[in-house]
């Protein structure tokens, strides 16, 4: 903007001074011819009375060679005819433009016409008319373009110089808080201050930014807090209270007492997952959510909790493709169970009316690879880099699927400190989610968790 606004300025400023140049040209070109043909019609007075044309041409010849811009002259008399006229050689012929009777000058193109009234007396016996070519006025008027051309070029680049400096000073500032926006919002990290000195409105931008942030640092510090406190409150009752309908199951054996006691017990494990949820959520906030390393079969893994998820899945069929011949991983084996159970979860809720989740998994020289396909709703290309916030549902379908948006958030971080990747990629139909964990020497890479 500031090198636009530069050249914009200094063109318009260049553009009125090569007009006001040309038009101060022109009007002195005006009156020097017209002064010219006042004295050549006064010294042609005496031709015109005594009718002596011969002389008047030598006269105007004389012109031409004393003024070689004139290429054509003539004299008319007092009735407007053609008494005298004399042409520049290799000239063609001229006439005069009808216009000039009214004017005492006319421009054409690169041409001046000029006409002044031969006066006796006070009496107008003739007119003297006079074509100048004005190759002058083109070489002035290509030297000033010329000019402006070059000053505009340079007051460009100086333009550019200028403002890569005021770049320096402001923008760069500017494009720091929005990286830096971006990056809270990306990691959850509000507790980040940008430091600035400045006097300027954007030190008072930044300054209002980083009083923002700590708001909300503060605002989220309270409620992870909260969501700590509540989790841990909860539980204790929530056990009792499992316990009891538990054993309320084994001794009530009537219907619909017993259904009812079963449907009363779904509900308080449901309710149990959110606060196991809820409380890893806090564990992650704090830093505090350990892995417990080992050595174990992950082909015996994926089929445990396949078959437990089938025996509660009535809707859809759980279909394992692909090697069963992965061997043994070094990794917590319970929050890999975890990561496992949410996304089959996910793909079962997020696929009604389908009758099918696909499994597969694959073995590379360097980690394993699960996959989880289902044939569902898909994920809005939108939300695709959202779904692995905390806290975040899909939009169009949440006020139908229960949970409050923290699986995936567990899952990424569980992962993410197995030092493996978590993803998801649109299918034609529906989504397929991938979680990878390494291979090879990850024993003493991953036993770093348990310190």
């Amino acid at each position: 903007m500031l090198v636009f606004t530069s050249v914009l300025v200094l063109g318009i400023f260049f553009l009125i001074f090569i007009i006001t140049d040309i038009k101060s040209f022109k009007q002195k070109k005006v009156d020097d011819m017209l002064s010219l043909a006042q004295v050549v019609g006064s010294n042609n007075i005496s031709t015109l009375q005594f009718g002596d044309d011969e002389a008047a041409q030598k006269i105007l010849a004389e012109l031409h060679n004393v003024t070689p811009q004139i290429v054509y002259s003539a004299i008319l008399d007092k009735q407007g005819r053609l008494f005298s006229s004399y042409s520049r050689p290799n000239t063609a012929s001229s006439s005069v433009p009808p216009l000039l009777d009214e004017k005492k000058y006319l421009f054409t193109n690169d041409t001046l016409y000029v006409a002044s009234d031969i006066t006796e007396a006070n009496e107008v016996i003739g007119r003297m008319i006079l074509k100048v070519e004005l190759s002058d006025l083109k070489q002035m008027k290509a030297s000033k373009y010329k000019s402006a051309t070059i000053l505009l070029v340079a007051a460009l680049a100086f333009s550019i110089i200028v403002a890569i400096g005021v770049q320096t000073y402001i923008s760069k500032r500017l494009l720091y808080l929005v990286d830096t926006m971006n990056e809270a919002g990306q990691t959850g990290n509000y507790n980040k201050k940008i430091a600035d000195d400045g006097k300027d409105e954007i030190s008072e931008l930044i300054r209002e930014f980083n009083n923002l942030m700590q708001q909300v640092w503060e605002s989220q510090q309270k409620k992870d807090e909260f969501i700590g406190i509540a989790s841990h409150e909860l539980k204790t009752p929530l056990t009792s209270i499992k316990g009891y309908m538990e054993l309320l199951s084994k001794i009530e054996n009537k219907q619909p007492n017993l259904q009812f006691v079963q449907k009363a017990l779904e509900n308080v494990n449901k309710l149990e997952r959110l606060i196991k949820e809820l409380l890893d959520v806090s564990k992650i906030q704090s830093g505090q959510l350990m892995l417990n390393m080992n050595e174990f079969n992950i082909d015996e893994l994926l089929n445990e909790t396949i078959q437990a998820f089938q025996i509660v899945t009535k809707t859809h069929q759980i279909i394992w493709e692909g090697s069963s011949n992965n061997g043994t991983i070094i990794a917590d084996k319970q929050r890999i169970e975890q990561v496992f159970i949410n996304l089959l979860s996910n793909a079962i809720k997020y696929s009604p009316g389908e009758d099918k989740v696909i499994v597969q998994s694959k073995k590379t020289d360097k980690e394993l690879i699960i996959k989880i396909r289902d044939f569902g709703i898909g994920v809005p290309k939108d939300e695709q880099s959202s779904i692995f916030e905390r806290f975040y549902r899909a939009k169009d379908h949440s006020m139908n699927i229960s949970g409050f948006g923290l699986g995936l958030y567990i899952s990424r971080d569980i992962i993410k400190r197995h030092h493996g990747t978590i993803w998801m990629e649109k299918e034609e139909k529906g989504s397929a989610f991938y979680f990878s964990l390494p291979l090879g020497n990850s024993r003493a890479v991953l036993s770093k968790e348990q310190v």
